[in-house]
C-alpha cells in the first residue's frame, strides 16, 4: 500500500477491520491493489480504510479529490454484497441513500434539507419556507443546491475466477466492491474546492469526520441488509426501498441537461431504474452515467 503508517481502528466501529492511516494518495487505490494482491485476505466484507487526508483521490469518471488533513471523511469501504452481479448498479444509490440517512439528523431542517443527486452525490437544498438563513445564491447547473458528498463505487472481481451468477452463495464467492465515501465535514468556505460545495460546517453543523464515518457505517449496513433481503432488487417486496430512492433524488421532477459518456442529452428526469430515465423531445431515454446539470425548463 501507499500509506506509510496505519493503525487498527477501535472495536467499537461499524467497520471490521478498520485501519485509519494519516496519509494517502488514494484510498480507492490502495483498497483495489490490496484485492487484487496478497492482501486480499485481510480485507473481508465491511471493511475499510480510513485517511486522514488524501492527495490524489479520485471521483467519478477519474476526476482528482483531494482533501485538508483532518478536515474531510474520505473512507473507502470493502462490500461483497449478497446480491447478483447486475443488481450492483443500485449500489451508488443505496449508498447515497445511506449517507443522506446518516448526515441529515445534524442538519436543521428549517434551513436545509438533505437530498440524493443521480448518480451518486449527497446535496444541500435550502428548506421550502420556515426559519432559515437567504437561499445561497444560485451557481449554473446547480442553482441554489450545494453538494456535501460523493459515493464511487468500483467493482473488483475475485483474481482468477470469473464473475459468478445469480446469487453467490457465500460472500467469499462474491466478486467485491470498494465503496469511496467522501464527505465535506470541517472546512470553511475558503476551502471548498468549488462554488457549489459546502460543508457540515457551512451548514452549521458541529462534527467530526470519525463521528460521521460511524454513522455512515450504521445506515450503510441497515440499507445494504433490505437490499440483500430484496434479492438485490429495491422493487421487490412492495417496492418500498425503490420507493425511498426515488422520493430522496432530488434529481427527478428536474429538467437537465446530462453529459453522457456518449454526448450531451437534455430532458425531464422521470425515474430511477438505477439510470436515469429522461423523458426527451423525441422519446424516453435510460443512461447509465453521466453528469447532471439543471436546466431552465422550455417554455
Amino acid at each position: 500500500m501507499t500509506c506509510a503508517t496505519s493503525s487498527a481502528g477501535s472495536d467499537t466501529s461499524a467497520f471490521s477491520p478498520l485501519r485509519v492511516v494519516p496519509m494517502t494518495g488514494s484510498t480507492q487505490d490502495d483498497l483495489r491493489a490490496e484485492l487484487t494482491g496478497a492482501g486480499a485476505g485481510h480485507w473481508p466484507h465491511f471493511s475499510a480504510l480510513h485517511a486522514l487526508g488524501q492527495s490524489a483521490g479520485r471521483g467519478r469518471s477519474g476526476r482528482a479529490w483531494t482533501t485538508p488533513a483532518t478536515g474531510a471523511l474520505t473512507v473507502s469501504v470493502v462490500l461483497r454484497p449478497l446480491v447478483p452481479v447486475e443488481a450492483l448498479a443500485w449500489l451508488p444509490l443505496l449508498a447515497g441513500l445511506a449517507v443522506r440517512d446518516a448526515l441529515a439528523p445534524r442538519v436543521d431542517p428549517r434551513r436545509w434539507r438533505l437530498s440524493t443527486k443521480w448518480p451518486n452525490d449527497v446535496v444541500a437544498l435550502p428548506a421550502p419556507g420556515g426559519e432559515r438563513a437567504p437561499a445561497p445564491p444560485e451557481v449554473e447547473g446547480w442553482g441554489t443546491g450545494r453538494k456535501l458528498a460523493g459515493v464511487l463505487a468500483e467493482l473488483v472481481p475475485l483474481p482468477g475466477l470469473p464473475l459468478p451468477e445469480g446469487l453467490p452463495s457465500t460472500r467469499d464467492q462474491a466478486p467485491a466492491v470498494v465503496l469511496g465515501i467522501g464527505v465535506n465535514v470541517r472546512q470553511g468556505v475558503e476551502q471548498l474546492p468549488v462554488p457549489w460545495a459546502a460543508s457540515l460546517r457551512t451548514l452549521g453543523v458541529a462534527a467530526s469526520p470519525e463521528e460521521a464515518r460511524e454513522e455512515i457505517g450504521a445506515q450503510l449496513r441497515r440499507r445494504l441488509a433490505q437490499w440483500e433481503e430484496a434479492g438485490g432488487d429495491p422493487q421487490a417486496a412492495g417496492g418500498g426501498l425503490a420507493h425511498q430512492l426515488r422520493e430522496a433524488c432530488t434529481t427527478l421532477g428536474q429538467h437537465v441537461s446530462v453529459q453522457a459518456p456518449s454526448g450531451s442529452v437534455e430532458g425531464l428526469a422521470i425515474d430511477l431504474a438505477p439510470g436515469l430515465v429522461l423523458r426527451t423531445g423525441s422519446g424516453t431515454v435510460v443512461l447509465q452515467a453521466g453528469d447532471v446539470r439543471l436546466v431552465r425548463a422550455h417554455s
